[in-house]
């Protein structure tokens, strides 16, 4: 793209911001319902409640209307939880919608950047008594500690941990020059400069370890990442500290880079975590994401600007031209292979919420995509382990699959039936190498039931079954897909509009085959090839030669680790991040963004 095309694109920003804020001008504030309590024992579930607040609020501040009504609403939310403590400890209300708070004193309380004075010392002051007392007992400076965690240890959750400390930093940061804060005590016995200065320094860690060991753990999760993101758009737009503010500046680089070059029209591809069931794994899934991708880039659809995107929306972060270049030039891309060594696996016995402690040393996890301009697969690759060993933020309903260009829906998805609910852990292993993936159920899975694979109704053809193999067709490209064990029966499904193969063996590997239609003479074609391809499975080893002339030797007794071309898979390869435009060697902590010409070094080794 040329450089006056980026500045299009880049001065477009704004304008979409102020599009989706205008939207809701002049409207009276619409209360979401304040929600019992998940679980017996715990806070009310006023998320939502607390999201429509903010929403009204930053609406009015930003437009500047119903500035008393603004004020009144945010004295009210905070009041609320003033009046039901509990609810300022539930994991799911109050740290989810405080950032938004926070960044609206800075930009509009009485030291404001933006409007001063809008949001008045009152509602200023009254808001920041709920923060305190969630500070003073939610932060502690030994979860601050740096050497022996490395950052890796994980609370609650990997959005969670950083929505905790996020809001414990900024806190700490408006409190620390206010009068009635300066003899405050933290319940770790603690002053109030001292846990800045303690989570100022954890922040600075932070960044570092995710580009040194290859990121976050919710691999490319719409929904999740959006979350964990939105207090550190906080974090670079009001730090003090300018080495704090340089890495949060290339965290959000690197995480945009890492995002853009897996995506076709802003819907993501390649293996995932944490993508439930039903909707969120069959169709685009989480929103977060999406919707900042249509701010920065003009990519998907807009749609009503929610609470967790606010602080992006009102940020001076933008993403660099190389990576905006990388987002818009799919055809430019090319074909190209991704790889990602994230962190999976856990010391003994931390496996789950609300203590996650990360191995650091082997993160057990090769993440392998392959990316053309019309379709995307990839598959979080891994050994055949118990589900004791991989983080339970990690294990939970992995995705792996194909997405097409020409719908944001366009997919195929090997998935196992969750017994009960939303939720499968460790549910299948795989090998893929291009446009070849066979993955299989495993013994090791909890809570997973039927081997099924999902044929999207938008943007593909009406599914063909051909001896044992299933065919389609995108726009751009063919896919097959075949059960190699025993046989299957058809499933509809209507939201979204689809198909589930479903296999009569659940331990049965599966076969998915995709290519470009440029590459074939007409679907007739690549049909034969495909059955033409040796299958054999004798001896818990199924050995197959793809399209692309590579050899799998898979183990369905998942005793061993596949091969490909002879070659174990390695689950350990030398980099954290490798492809034509994302490159960095394991735990360096240096990154290199590269598109044609455009070219961005990030160095995380500041000293902190």
């Amino acid at each position: 793209m040329t450089d006056e095309a980026l500045k299009t694109v880049r001065n477009g920003f704004k304008t979409r911001v102020n599009a989706l804020f205008q939207a809701e001008a002049n409207k009276p504030l619409q209360r979401a319902e304040k929600r019992p309590p998940l679980k017996p024992g715990r806070g009310n579930y006023v998320r939502h409640y607390s999201f429509s607040i903010c929403e009204f609020a930053a609406r009015c501040f930003y437009l500047n209307e119903q500035i008393a009504e603004a004020n009144a609403a945010l004295v009210e939310n905070a009041q609320h939880y003033l009046d039901h403590p509990k609810d300022i400890n539930d994991r799911d209300s109050f740290h989810w919608h405080i950032e938004v708070v926070f960044g609206l004193i800075e930009r509009y309380g009485t030291n404001g950047s933006v409007t001063p004075g809008l949001l008045t010392p009152e509602t200023e002051a009254k808001t920041l008594e709920p923060a305190w007392l969630y500070a003073k007992s939610h932060s502690k400076r030994a979860d601050a500690e740096i050497e022996n965690s490395q950052t890796w240890h994980v609370w609650e959750s990997e959005n969670h941990h950083v929505q905790i400390f996020t809001t414990n930093w900024h806190f700490a940061k408006l409190a620390k020059d206010r009068p009635e804060y300066q003899n405050a005590i933290y319940d770790d016995g603690g002053t109030i400069t001292e846990h800045y200065d303690a989570w100022t320094a954890y922040i600075k860690a932070y960044c570092t370890e995710r580009a040194k060991k290859g990121l976050f753990i919710e691999m490319q999760n719409d929904g999740y990442n959006g979350i964990l993101l939105k207090g550190l758009y906080n974090v670079y737009d009001f730090a003090e500290d300018p080495i704090l503010k340089t890495q949060v500046h290339q965290l959000l680089d690197l995480y945009w880079a890492y995002w853009a070059q897996e995506q076709i029209d802003g819907v993501v591809g390649g293996g995932r975590t944490r993508i439930y069931q039903g909707g969120g794994s069959l169709a685009s899934g989480g929103r977060h994401i999406q919707l900042l991708a249509y701010l920065y880039f003009g990519l998907c659809e807009p749609f009503k600007l929610t609470s967790p995107i606010i602080s992006a929306a009102l940020s001076d972060y933008q993403p660099p031209d190389v990576v905006t270049d990388l987002a818009l030039d799919p055809l430019g891309r090319g074909i190209y292979e991704i790889h990602q060594r994230p962190l999976g696996l856990v010391k003994t016995g931390f496996y789950g919420p609300p203590d996650y402690r990360m191995r650091t040393d082997y993160g057990g996890i090769h993440r392998y995509t392959y990316c053309t301009p019309e379709f995307i697969i990839g598959t979080p690759l891994l050994e055949a382990r118990p589900m004791n060993e991989w983080a339970m933020i990690s294990s939970q309903n992995r995705w792996h699959g194909i997405i097409f260009k020409g719908h944001h829906n366009a997919r195929i998805v090997p998935e196992c039936q969750s017994d009960g609910d939303r939720v499968t852990f460790n549910q299948q292993w795989s090998a893929q190498h291009k446009g070849t993936l066979i993955c299989q159920k495993l013994k090791t899975s909890t809570k997973s039931l039927a081997m099924r694979v999902w044929f999207s109704e938008a943007g593909l053809s009406t599914p063909q079954t051909i001896e044992n193999w299933t065919f389609v067709a995108s726009n751009g490209a063919y896919a097959a897909v075949c059960p190699v064990l025993g046989n299957t029966t058809w499933q509809p499904e209507t939201s979204p509009s689809g198909q589930w193969m479903v296999l009569e063996n659940e331990w049965s590997p599966v076969i998915l085959e995709a290519a470009l239609k440029s590459e074939y003479t007409d679907f007739e074609t690549f049909q034969q090839t495909i059955l033409n391809n040796p299958i054999d499975l004798s001896n818990n080893t199924l050995n197959y030669t793809s399209t692309y002339g590579n050899t799998f030797t898979f183990y369905t007794d998942q005793t061993q680790s596949p091969k490909i071309d002879k070659q174990t898979i390695n689950y350990a390869p030398p980099q954290a991040f490798d492809s034509p435009f994302l490159q960095a060697d394991w735990n360096s902590g240096q990154v290199t963004i590269q598109k044609d010409t455009r070219k961005q070094i990030l160095d995380f080794n500041i000293t902190y």
